[in-house]
């Protein structure tokens, strides 16, 4: 009859779920951090090939207008220069885009990035106050089951005590853990 009356009292574990539920929710967000931190080291060797490109191009194109302005040029290298420094200003435009265009999907990965971490540090902070309520709940279990055995319960029948504070004194400590308890709770809202 003890054990039943035991099992009976306890609550169940309703903090296993919503742990499970927060493990469960950080394995999802770190598995797509680790695809964002794989983009973005492809993303940081595209933007440093793209610009050494520009570099390049640049002073491709700067060259060719140093020698594009000799006057002792034929008509046929001026006209040679002019479509090499043509070419070199497109060439550097399209190194300008492509490079722009890749920093600018970098700052967005690394936003994501940031916003997965972010999130990660809330989960981890709510499984730890999760585990500690829980904690603090058994206690709580724990304590009102000892205060009912000594306070002589229907299930556990105490001996009379000479000690007429005694009573007092159990009765404080039931008020003290149901405020205690109530704090608990509004605290978990």
């Amino acid at each position: 009859m003890m054990k039943r009356n035991k099992q009976e009292t306890e609550l169940p574990d309703n903090y296993r779920q919503f742990i499970a539920q927060l493990d469960t929710a950080s394995e999802n967000l770190r598995a797509r951090q680790d695809s964002l931190g794989r983009t973005l080291q492809a993303a940081g060797m595209l933007f440093k090939q793209n610009e050494l490109g520009l570099k390049l191009w640049e002073e491709r194109r700067t060259k060719l207008e140093k020698l594009s302005s000799n006057q002792d040029l034929s008509a046929e290298k001026a006209y040679s220069l002019r479509e090499l420094h043509e070419v070199a200003i497109r060439m550097e435009s399209m190194f300008q885009l492509r490079t722009q265009h890749i920093r600018e999907k970098q700052f967005m990965v690394a936003s994501s990035f940031d916003e997965i971490e972010k999130s990660l540090v809330d989960l981890d902070r709510s499984k730890l106050k999760l585990h500690s309520s829980r904690m603090l709940s058994r206690e709580h279990e724990n304590l009102n089951r000892v205060v009912a055995e000594l306070s002589g319960t229907a299930q556990f029948a105490a001996p009379s005590s000479s000690d007429p504070g005694l009573r007092d004194d159990l009765n404080e400590a039931r008020r003290a853990i149901v405020l205690a308890e109530a704090l608990l709770e509004l605290k978990g809202k």
